[in-house]
């Protein structure tokens, strides 16, 4: 019986220990498991009045201009310019946005733009990288003639998410969140009105190099037919209600 005794705790005693081997061997060079949760909408500019997400502010974040006009009933003779700014604090998010960011912002969608558009054409006709900074340059710099006069707010709105904080597995507490603001405004130009004006500031490049000269027609039908939308937002809309989108109403 003694003997029988033994050898059950003989045997417990190496279970225990190959256990502990084998978490051991588990655990090493194992990497920590991360939320990697989306951002969940929690509050919404109409909220308390039961009101939908509008579609256009879902067609932004899908990166659908054609969406954003249709649901604002936008005109085709109509230039859309889309910010989105992102912040804790609506009241000066709201107001840095409309009062000091508006011009700015879309002046750096026209700079990217432009940039993206002479990379790729310059890369059409192998051109070296030095002549594809230089031209960059000189038509960025440009652009910075564009006053964007006539400018007029369209529609704003916000919505307010939380994500779950990198090192938390099970989020519970509103401490293992991540809150921020997301405010959307959508701008309008009268299409004949900044053709001329960009138009006036390619006049003004002074570019005579045989391999870029040609940038400026392909900038300028460039910046007339479309404007960068911000970067797409992976966002959940899971939990709220959102308007019936016309493309998929058809």
């Amino acid at each position: 019986m003694k003997r029988f005794v033994l050898s059950v705790l003989t045997v417990l005693a190496l279970a225990g220990m190959l256990a502990s081997c084998g978490s051991t061997l588990k655990l090493k060079g194992e990497e920590p498991i991360m939320n990697t949760g989306r951002p969940e909408v929690i509050d919404y500019q109409g909220l308390a009045l039961g009101s939908a997400i509008p579609d256009w502010v879902i067609a932004i974040g899908d990166g659908s201009e054609k969406r954003v006009r249709k649901s604002l009933d936008i005109p085709n003779s109509k230039q859309i310019f889309i910010l989105q700014n992102k912040g804790n604090d609506l009241d000066f998010l709201k107001a840095w946005t409309d009062q000091v960011d508006a011009r700015a912002e879309i002046a750096s969608s026209i700079e990217q733009t432009i940039a993206q558009t002479v990379q790729s054409e310059m890369e059409v006709r192998q051109a070296d990288q030095q002549v594809k900074t230089k031209a960059a340059k000189i038509y960025s710099a440009t652009m910075t003639n564009v006053t964007l006069n006539g400018l007029a707010k369209e529609d704003y709105y916000w919505i307010k998410t939380r994500t779950p904080k990198v090192d938390v597995k099970n989020p519970k507490l509103a401490t293992d969140y991540n809150y921020e603001y997301t405010y959307y405004v959508v701008y309008t130009l009268d299409k004949d009105l900044y053709e001329r004006q960009i138009q006036q500031a390619m006049d003004d490049v002074a570019d005579n190099d045989d391999q870029t000269v040609f940038l400026k027609e392909v900038l300028s039908d460039k910046l007339m037919s479309t404007i960068l939308l911000p970067e797409s937002d992976d966002i959940s809309f899971e939990y709220v209600p959102v308007e019936t989108s016309y493309y998929d109403a058809k």
